[in-house]
């Protein structure tokens, strides 16, 4: 009787113990509340939720681990993954008489335990698209808040409207507004185009594997980005260039650090799991107050209060600085170089630094004399350039490259790289 009892009780959860709970789409917010961070991704939300699920309902496998089906109770999942915005932002500068603006949207896929609230998985996810306007009032700091809703929504759903057609959207009520993007992304499947914001997404959530998601115990990811006292000033306007106008406050206008810090995280885990199919767990805004991130959902008071696995190894960027230097010039155009400076170290995260090395990378265009140009986006590409290209180069060196980029010899950075591989176990990954 006692062994019939035994049997009883475990073999509910062994049904139950091997899915993942997909639990929609939510907020990464620490201090404000998530209408003043995503106010125009609140009014998309609806219309995007309904098209995420009906897009994963329709495409997941009958052998997947991934669950659709609404759960009875969140907490009791053996796994779950929600979709975490993290960031929408809209930056502008003055460009030859013009307004150009940056839209931005950063999504995270987090997968967890919800009985101990410990994140296993986070893959970052990021889009910035471009706009240039004529001035309103003179200025480029007034925008129009339907437009800026359209464009929010025509991101999130692969769309490229033209200007001419943005009356017969802007005169809607919001909610018409974004049923009726999406309408018309529905009708040509833009929002799951390979080049969408939101099919890469998809893929990584149809790609869930509970049993590799539950032996998930050995961590590395991105443990910190370091901002030298010259970087900061410089991003802030300090020094000889203006301010960094992509990462700027909401409120204050004032460069943004952590914005700044997660950007940078996310690209190199970016990069790196896309280079090596590894996951890197990113630089998070929960990390720079504590080892815990707030999840809020628009229709739950609740808040989720995730934990941040514990780094095994970690990598620190280090940015020192950037440079913009004339190279030549003509009657009619001019040359310049955008060049930026990072140290990236990686390290048994808590004990020693293993090894470290120095990089820069250098942009150069031809510009028409007398134009302006937006030395910050070609600094922030400069910079991500680095990221990139050094772990493209971890995967298979170029000798070009080391030189060009590094003051190591070809031996030594593959001692370096060798020293990264063999401590993350990457050795074993095969992409």
């Amino acid at each position: 009787m006692r062994n019939l009892l035994i049997f009883i009780l475990v073999f509910p959860f062994i049904i139950v113990a091997d899915f993942v709970q997909y639990s929609g789409v939510s907020y990464i917010s620490q201090n404000t509340s998530v209408e003043d961070i995503f106010p125009n991704s609140l009014k998309i939300e609806n219309q995007l939720r309904q098209t995420i699920f009906n897009y994963l309902e329709d495409n997941v496998k009958g052998n997947s681990s991934l669950k659709l089906e609404v759960s009875d109770s969140f907490e009791k999942d053996p796994l779950s993954l929600i979709l975490s915005l993290d960031n929408e932002n809209i930056s502008a500068i003055l460009l030859n008489d013009k307004c150009l603006r940056t839209y931005s949207i950063g999504i995270q896929v987090i997968t967890f335990s919800p009985k101990s609230q410990q994140i296993i998985s986070i893959k970052p996810f990021a889009i910035r698209k471009i706009y240039l306007d004529p001035l309103i009032k003179d200025t480029c700091s007034i925008t129009n808040p339907k437009e800026d809703l359209l464009r929010f929504s025509e991101i999130f759903f692969g769309l490229d409207i033209k200007r001419s057609d943005y009356s017969d959207l802007t005169n809607l009520i919001d909610e018409e507004l974004v049923a009726k993007v999406k309408e018309m992304s529905l009708k040509n499947s833009s929002f799951s185009n390979a080049d969408s914001f939101l099919k890469p997404i998809f893929n990584n959530i149809l790609d869930s594997d509970y049993s590799v998601l539950q032996n998930q115990t050995f961590f590395v990811g991105v443990d910190d980005i370091s901002l030298s006292k010259f970087s900061k000033d410089q991003m802030g306007g300090l020094k000889d260039l203006g301010k960094n106008h992509v990462f700027l406050d909401k409120n204050t206008q004032d460069f943004d650090e952590r914005q700044f810090k997660v950007w940078a995280g996310q690209q190199f885990s970016k990069w790196f799991s896309d280079t090596f199919d590894y996951p890197l767990i990113p630089y998070v805004k929960g990390k720079s107050l504590g080892r815990d991130i707030a999840i809020k959902f628009a229709d739950q008071d609740k808040i989720l209060n995730l934990k941040l696995p514990k780094l095994d190894f970690g990598f620190t960027i280090k940015l020192k600085g950037f440079k913009k230097v004339k190279l030549d010039e003509s009657n009619l155009r001019e040359a310049y170089a955008w060049a930026a400076f990072s140290d990236i170290e990686f390290h048994n995260v808590g004990i020693e630094k293993i090894t470290e090395i120095r990089l820069k990378n250098v942009l150069t265009e031809e510009v028409n004399k007398g134009d302006s140009v937006d030395d910050w986006s070609n600094f922030n590409l400069s910079f991500n350039r680095i990221m990139k290209d050094y772990i493209s180069n971890l995967q298979i060196p170029n000798k070009k490259w080391i030189s060009k980029s590094s003051k190591m010899t070809n031996k030594e950075f593959k001692k370096h790289s060798n020293l990264v591989k063999t401590n993350i176990k990457l050795e074993n990954v095969k992409k």
